[in-house]
């Protein structure tokens, strides 16, 4: 496993270099001290598996890198990691496209669990209300009520249109909530090929990440909880 790691600040980067260690031997760790070199290096490098990108960086921004990353690479997962604990720069962030927002203050066994989550294919998002120090995953609500009948035979028929039967199969174990491995199990295939299906499905629907075309999904009827919304 490849983690590249984007912050000018070098001890928090040593900190954060001894913390992933503890997620498997075979954890390989690059650093970069700005977003660009991070760019440059992806460029150049398709085995990443994460990018960890501070928010605010001189040069080019997190949020900025954060969106060039996802335009050329859309298929890494690019996680925030971060001192802000405004929610607008959450929301702001994961609506770009980020596979996970976490904060600087986060506890090590937090923020270990939060990427593991990640690497998993699911979008790590903390309560930031949380006042214990223990940060919860926030549900991220969809982008509104169900389309109307028509539309939404209208909408549903246009997902599948545009996506293969195992592209579709995906889809609906995504609104149901699975992780790359879960569906992998669930439909017998490799969980490398599960990712390549789920990058096919954004780019279909035009999506700017998995919550995204879960939400589009469940707006079109395809989701398992639409019938009730």
């Amino acid at each position: 496993m490849k983690i590249l790691i984007a912050d000018d600040h070098a001890l928090f980067r040593e900190g954060l270099h001894y913390t992933l260690q503890t997620l498997g031997d075979d954890v390989e760790i690059i650093e970069a001290n700005n977003a660009a070199d991070a760019l440059k290096y992806v460029e150049n490098h398709t085995d990443l598996d994460l990018i960890l990108m501070d928010l605010d960086m001189p040069g080019i921004d997190g949020y900025s890198g954060l969106l060039k990353l996802r335009e050329n690479h859309p298929e890494l997962p690019v996680a925030i990691v971060t001192a802000s604990e405004y929610e607008v720069d959450m929301l702001r962030v994961i609506d770009s496209g980020a596979a996970g927002y976490i904060p600087k203050s986060m506890t090590s066994t937090d923020m270990l669990n939060a990427l593991r989550q990640i690497l998993d294919g699911e979008i790590y998002v903390p309560d930031l209300s949380a006042t214990s120090g223990t940060f919860q995953i926030r549900q991220i609500p969809s982008s509104g009520p169900l389309l109307a009948e028509h539309d939404r035979q209208k909408a549903a028929a246009e997902i599948n249109g545009r996506l293969t039967p195992r592209q579709r199969d995906v889809l609906k174990l995504m609104c149901e909530g699975m992780s790359n491995k879960v569906i992998a199990h669930t439909l017998g295939m490799a969980e490398g090929t599960v990712k390549i299906h789920v990058t096919a499905i954004l780019k279909e629907l035009n999506a700017t990440n998995r919550t995204q075309a879960v939400i589009m999904a469940n707006e079109a009827g395809i989701g398992p909880n639409s019938s009730t919304r």
